[in-house]
């Protein structure tokens, strides 16, 4: 099967259901894009994706990326993809909206889903090389932006985030990569070990630039003392040509569980003292203290909300081959007909289960996501700055549901793909199980779900003295109050309301745990990923029903025998199915998490391990 993805739902995002408008008439876009463009856009970027980006991903995976006498080859076909995306401004140079001809979000991300969907280890390169690119925009000198930016957005070079050291990984304050003075006060010799570099040495381009997080001399402890460095693979000569190496060694590539084609590589730094970095913003002031996390917490938040982007696209992309393969496979007979003529398995009905639920939960998490990237928008670039930074808040809401919930989802989505597709949906013959294999990896990137959990109930609950949350919660609480008598969606606009006392009711559980966080603190964190579930399952929830409403009425326009109708009638069965079926899991969950059950903190720890 060849690859196939829906751009008709991301249409409707785009041109139905957001405010597409309000983005595209900022100052920053109106001269260069418009909602309708959007059609142009995506014909051109779902013909690359097919024709240029899907070819790669399965023979990627079996080849993968190899390492040999201290030269890293990339999967065949890889380097050239990546330029040609690159060159062509299908990738950073769009993704980088400070720099002129840079895409909405809006719209670049669903050119990027498209292209993600067909080879997510490609993709995560462009996505790295935006993100360190986009830091040297806001945080480097002009001379840094010149030196290091056309190269980068042209293809000939790619970028990387450096953090995780084999006895530091999550907690970053603890690294022990170290920075050292040189006669220049901007260039600082580094010397340190990263490991699970993603991109660290693909073996795609003539030079690669590291963002690598290093405490310089006399900094702080913890994470105030860290900086943040641009380190060349090769170093950059003034005029930009390149010099001698720069002391940075491949010594490893992980052998993974999936996306094999992509160089997740364990970098030396400073073996041989000869490796220099050049200071990102001010130097350590008087305390030590550096803005390097500060720094890289900008590129961070963005690749957290594109790790939950990148799981959606490829369960998507599981549902889409699944669904194919149903409608095409023909075996058994409807239920109580020994007689009948054998059907197509879709119309089973535990099938039509399965694919129901992967279909209501990519497109509903989808519309969460990109529903973030328009506040993103408008808090960049909006004229009105009182709302452009209310809606800044609430897309930091966003981003812990998204990348969590997105990730954490998309594993039972294509596991429920690869059982449509029964014993072949286990082989090789058909790509859906290396979608899993690809996506597991997306639960613990930029942060476990612990982490986003606790970043939800510990910060984005209580910033502002709890008011952008409030602000969140009341936008789909007004949503469910205004439609809740809306013909044919009585029910499911009942199921928001409740949905919306579960998070208050969470949140009163969380106010009485800080107030008595001697006596019942473990609980702050105990809970704290159900209580991520049960926020990004509302959010969700109202999406799908606000796009269930311009359904409704779109199908009452459109003349019978339109193809349209199919469409239409699908978004209102996805916004029905999770309302009646998925978001009740929520109600359960609160009552559970309200429970303030002690099983798990009372078993004693030798219950856990074999002797």
């Amino acid at each position: 099967m060849d690859f196939q993805y829906d751009t008709r739902d991301l249409l409707f995002i785009l041109k139905e259901w957001l405010p597409s408008a309000e983005v595209f008439a900022c100052d920053r876009f109106r001269d260069n894009f418009s909602v309708a463009d959007c059609d142009a856009y995506l014909t051109e970027g779902y013909r690359i994706a097919r024709r240029v980006v899907a070819p790669l991903n399965g023979p990627g995976d079996r080849t993968g990326v190899k390492l040999e006498k201290g030269v890293v080859t990339p999967a065949p076909g890889f380097a050239e993809a990546y330029r040609f995306l690159q060159a062509n401004g299908w990738g950073s140079s769009s993704e980088c909206i400070r720099i002129e001809g840079g895409m909405p979000l809006i719209l670049y991300k669903m050119l990027h889903e498209l292209n993600t969907a067909a080879c997510p280890a490609l993709t995560s390169y462009i996505k790295l090389t935006s993100g360190a690119a986009n830091l040297i925009i806001q945080f480097g000198t002009d001379a840094d932006r010149a030196l290091f930016l056309p190269r980068m957005l042209s293809g000939d070079w790619q970028g990387t985030m450096c953090l995780t050291e084999p006895d530091a990984g999550s907690d970053v304050g603890d690294i022990t990569t170290r920075a050292f003075p040189t006669d220049d006060p901007r260039v600082w010799r580094i010397k340190g070990t990263k490991m699970f570099i993603t991109a660290g040495d693909a073996g795609i381009c003539e030079n690669t630039i590291h963002m690598v997080l290093a405490r310089p001399e006399g900094g702080a402890a913890g994470s105030a003392g860290i900086g943040l460095y641009i380190v060349p693979k090769i170093r950059v000569n003034a005029d930009g040509s390149l010099g001698p190496g720069n002391d940075v060694a491949t010594v490893s590539l992980e052998h993974k569980m999936g996306l094999n084609a992509q160089a997740t590589a364990l970098l030396n730094f400073g073996e041989n003292d000869g490796c220099h970095g050049i200071r990102m913003g001010p130097p350590p002031d008087e305390k030590g203290c550096s803005r390097g996390m500060a720094m890289m917490f900008h590129m961070m938040n963005e690749s957290r909300i594109g790790t939950g982007h990148n799981a959606n696209c490829q369960a998507a992309a599981a549902y889409f081959f699944a669904a194919r393969y149903a409608a095409q496979r023909v075996q058994g007979r409807p239920f109580g007909l020994k007689a009948a003529q054998r059907v197509p398995i879709i119309r089973h009905e535990d099938v039509r289960r399965m694919l129901l639920d992967m279909k209501a939960h990519t497109e509903g998490i989808r519309a969460m996501i990109f529903r973030g990237f328009y506040y993103l928008d408008m808090q960049a670039h909006a004229a009105d700055r009182t709302q452009a930074e209310k809606m800044g808040a609430i897309a930091e809401i966003y981003t812990p549901l998204v990348k969590c919930y997105a990730s954490e989802a998309s594993l039972a989505l294509i596991a429920a793909a690869i059982q449509v597709l029964g014993g072949v949906g286990y082989t090789r013959e058909y790509p859906v199980e290396q979608y899993l294999r690809d996506a597991k990896i997306l639960t613990i990137w930029e942060g476990t779900s612990f982490i986003h959990g606790m970043d939800l109930v510990n910060r984005k609950m209580r910033m502002g003295g709890g008011a952008p949350f409030a602000d969140w919660l009341n936008v789909i609480a007004a949503f469910a109050a205004e439609h809740r008598h809306a013909r044919g969606f009585g029910q499911e606009m009942a199921n928001l309301e409740k949905g919306c006392a579960c998070v208050l009711a969470l949140k009163a559980s969380y106010d009485s745990w800080y107030a008595n966080s001697g006596e019942k603190g473990q609980f702050i964190p105990l809970n704290a990923v159900g209580t991520l579930v049960v926020c990004a399952q509302l959010q969700v929830a109202q999406c799908l029903l606000e796009q269930a409403l311009i359904a409704a009425r779109r199908l009452g326009e459109v003349a019978a025998g339109d193809h349209e109708r199919a469409f239409y009638a699908g978004k209102i069965a996805s916004a029905r199915y999770y309302l009646t079926q998925v978001l009740p899991q929520a109600f359960t969950r609160t009552e559970i998490i309200r429970a303030e059950d002690r099983t798990v903190l009372d078993c004693p720890e030798e219950a856990f391990t074999v002797r």
